[in-house]
């Protein structure tokens, strides 16, 4: 027998002789339609391509594009002929178990080559063709098929066992694999598996049954029972809609009978994936949705917010978000990992900050700018993973080496105030602004398989449920000086300047004398100031810098000290203390004065003085002065 690898070589090799047969009556049936002759005879028959629709049950349907050698003869006898070429299409459908039975040629039309192929429903290796904006609709028919139709719009938990009762398949335990890298295996035809041993420590094998479930009962123990019911679904879908493709590798494989789950992420290109690879991004993909149908889980996650929104107070919408998260595990009966990936797919993107589980638990809740990151990147890095960084990236070594950087519950954060903060029982921490705004102080990382980056990490990002999983897990956070990072870094020097500045405003405020001439004389000094520029920036007179240095301005007028403060670029924080200590303070009927010393801070005396009368406040430069302006 010819070796098969694909169903089109099914077709041509098991049954090529009935589509002949079938043609050669259908042209002499219809010869008048192909030309007018005495005897017209088929003379050859050629298979481009087959259109293949699954079926229920184990039942296929197929259309075979074909094209055909027709010899015409102008009498019954003559040995002369003409040969044309003239393309057909059988519509077909048989069952498919352990071999194609039944083949069944519902018509035959003629028709023109299209070469434009339509879009199939499987491929030529019955591998089904699904799109990930079909898997919301697809798990909906797998739940209409399995009898609980009712839970894609009424929440409720999935009976998963019942699920697989009813498709008739068999659920055993058994030990898979050594470091629980298999979850589960489902096996298709009857053959021989391998299981580990645990008294023995090593592989044996054992008869397994078409319709048998195997599942290491390590993922429950181990794991918790979502990740359980989640490997059952999972299962159950590669009996639903993956059967016959290995009904197909049977015939030319008989060790295929089974498919292993493994937990591994594929690093090939989407391009380059097996049909192993797709079917598990099927199943991967959909066995959440069945668990959690669209409909039923949006009702459900408003539900609960509702209910927490009732109890808690909008204030604390991160808390709110994770308890939804573990909320809705508990319901669905699956990992909250699982839930966590559902709520942000229906478009509940605060989601993703909290629930995050890093260094072996759960980190703060946190919220970003959902135009910060792609879905490839994240605010979040392991200690692990950064100390690699570190070692191995001499970019991200010069950020931390900068001490502009903090490691702070999985973060790499802006060592400043505003985002850190001392805890009496957990010592450094974030502040509640930064994890409200975690875009704005913390490192972004990209998520890659390897260095290489040889990746697809949009079908990584589709296909994988169960992160970290394995000892070979691939997917890392990579450090690379992107915009983000490049802004986060300038912003962590002013960040830096405006402390130093700070501090030596505290510094020089706590060491000079508490009077408002001399304090006054101590910023002429510390900023250099001689008489000349005095009088120039100030537009004050030569008398008054001899009285400031004489300690001798006991009650200057308002303007005065608006003029030392403005003049001398004094900012905010001296200039306050100097009007307190000349007796005044900024109230709300001078903000107007307040918000000139504090943002337009260096500005010339007239420039400041333009805003002032702007505001329609009294002017603090000198008549005299006024008019030659």
């Amino acid at each position: 027998m010819k070796e098969l690898h694909s169903f089109t070589e099914v077709v041509e090799n098991d049954h090529f002789e009935n589509l002949y047969i079938a043609l050669s009556n259908y042209i002499s049936k219809n010869s008048n339609n192909i030309k007018k002759a005495s005897r017209i005879e088929l003379s050859n028959l050629n298979i481009k391509y087959l259109d293949i629709t699954d079926l229920p049950g184990d039942y296929i349907s197929f259309r075979v594009t074909a094209r055909a050698g027709i010899r015409i003869y102008e009498a019954d006898r003559d040995p002369k002929f003409e040969k044309i070429y003239r393309w057909f299409c059988f519509s077909c459908h048989g069952c498919l178990n352990n071999g194609l039975h039944n083949l069944t040629i519902d018509n035959i039309n003629e028709s023109a080559l299209n070469k434009n192929k339509s879009i199939q429903k499987l491929t030529d290796n019955l591998v089904p063709i699904i799109p990930k904006e079909q898997f919301d609709s697809v798990a909906e028919a797998f739940l209409r098929d399995c009898g609980f139709g009712e839970a894609i719009n009424k929440p409720m938990r999935i009976p998963v066992k019942e699920v697989a009762r009813r498709m008739g398949l068999i659920i055993k335990e058994i030990r898979l694999s050594q470091h629980l890298t298999v979850f589960g295996e489902m096996i298709f035809n009857d053959c021989i598996i391998e299981y580990y041993d645990e008294r023995q420590r090593s592989y044996r094998t054992m008869d397994a049954k078409r319709g048998t479930i195997f599942l290491d009962p390590n993922i429950y123990f181990m794991r918790n029972l979502g990740c359980w019911n989640n490997t059952v679904i999972h299962e159950c879908f590669h009996w639903y809609r993956h059967r016959k493709h290995h009904e197909l590798k049977g015939l030319y494989d008989e060790s295929a009978g089974r498919i292993s789950c493994h937990v591994y992420e594929t690093d090939r290109y989407r391009s380059e994936w097996t049909p192993n690879d797709w079917m598990e991004w099927h199943a991967n993909g959909i066995a959440p949705r069945i668990l959690m149908p669209k409909t039923a889980t949006i009702i459900k996650i408003e539900e609960l917010i509702n209910q927490c929104e009732t109890v808690m107070g909008m204030a604390h919408w991160l808390d709110i978000m994770e308890k939804v998260v573990f909320d809705m595990a508990d319901f669905f009966a699956v990992s909250r990992i699982s839930a966590k990936l559902r709520m942000i797919e229906l478009g509940f993107k605060d989601a993703e900050g909290v629930a995050t589980y890093v260094d072996d638990h759960y980190i703060s809740n946190y919220a970003f700018d959902p135009n910060s990151k792609k879905r490839n990147q994240t605010f979040s890095i392991s200690l692990k993973d950064s100390f690699n960084e570190y070692f191995t990236n001499p970019e991200f070594r010069r950020f931390i080496d900068s001490g502009r950087f903090t490691y702070i519950d999985g973060h790499y954060v802006i060592n400043d105030p505003k985002y850190v903060q001392h805890s009496e029982f957990i010592g450094l921490d974030l502040t509640y602004y930064a994890k409200l705004n975690i875009n704005e102080c913390c490192i972004r990382f990209n998520l890659q398989f390897n260095p290489s980056e040889k990746e697809d990490i949009a079908g990584y990002l589709d296909t994988i449920e169960f992160r970290k999983a394995a000892p070979n897990y691939k997917r890392v956070p990579k450090f690379t000086v992107d915009n983000h990072n490049h802004e986060l870094f300038t912003r962590s020097n002013e960040l830096l300047k405006f402390h130093e500045e700070y501090v030596g405003e505290y510094e020089f405020i706590n060491r000079t004398p508490q009077n408002f001439a001399l304090t006054a004389w101590a910023h002429i000094q510390r900023l250099h100031c001689d008489r000349k520029d005095f009088c120039e920036k100030t537009l004050l007179s030569e008398k008054t810098y001899e009285r400031l240095r004489e300690d001798k301005v006991p009650n200057p007028s308002f303007e005065t000290v608006m003029q030392i403060c403005v003049g001398l670029g004094l900012g905010g924080i001296y200039s306050e203390q100097l009007l307190e200590l000349a007796g005044y303070t900024l109230n709300a009927e001078r903000l107007g004065y307040k918000k000139v010393l504090y943002c337009f801070y260096g500005h010339s005396i007239y420039e400041c003085d333009e805003v002032l009368t702007g505001l329609g406040l009294p002017s603090i430069i000198p008549a005299a002065y006024r008019m030659i302006k």
